[in-house]
């Protein structure tokens, strides 16, 4: 088994710190594209394809429990913080809003859901037990970008928008749904736990706003 390269070391949570850096300053940057071309980048950080692809990346990089959990808990954390300093520091230095002024609230709330989603990547971790258990962790993600993947295209379809988000979308659940399929040594579970996944969160997060 080739050696992970996400392990316990200031130099790997260094790395992924700052790509949540890079990260936040690029999703901020894209929330100037047009809301209403055919591409629709800026919903890319609005949207969780992008997060549920990088977070998934994550754990399948780190090296145990624990560095999977403190690893997504720094990118996601990084990405909170350069995306609310960027925002702020050009509503007021750039556009000189009068109003301006650092979003803490959102800042202390996106903080909290980076522990949260640090919590959720230690136990994604437990499916490199190749155990039923772990089938059904690998549904999870391939199951939330199929549904969002069917949420995205009803809303291109009707308001000719998001296709570049459609695209990421499809290309996680194909490569992250193959790569599991050949892992896990359950694959009926796996493909019914796939599909569960995505009426589930399509029904709850989805289809309410379509």
């Amino acid at each position: 088994m080739k050696t992970k390269p996400l392990r316990h070391g200031l130099g790997p949570y260094a790395l992924v710190f700052l790509a949540g850096l890079l990260a936040g300053v690029a999703t901020r940057l894209t929330d100037f594209c047009d809301g209403g071309s055919l591409w629709g980048f800026h919903a890319v950080a609005t949207l969780f394809g992008f997060w549920i692809i990088s977070v998934t990346a994550i754990v399948l990089l780190s090296a145990s429990n624990l560095c999977a959990a403190i690893s997504t808990f720094l990118y996601l954390f990084g990405m909170t913080t350069s995306f609310y300093a960027l925002r702020y520091f050009l509503d007021a230095q750039v556009f000189r809003y009068e109003d301006a002024a650092f979003p803490s609230g959102l800042f202390f709330l996106y903080a909290a859901l980076s522990l949260a989603c640090g919590a959720g990547a230690f136990i994604l971790y437990a499916w490199e037990k190749k155990s039923r258990w772990g089938a059904v962790l690998y549904a999870l993600p391939v199951g939330a970008l199929l549904a969002e993947s069917l949420g995205v295209a009803a809303y291109l379809a009707g308001h000719g928008t998001y296709l570049s988000q459609l695209l990421l979308d499809l290309a996680g659940a194909l490569y992250f749904g193959l790569l599991f399929y050949r892992r896990t040594a359950y694959r009926p579970l796996y493909l019914a736990a796939v599909c569960a996944v995505a009426v589930i969160v399509y029904g709850v997060v989805y289809r309410p706003f379509l």
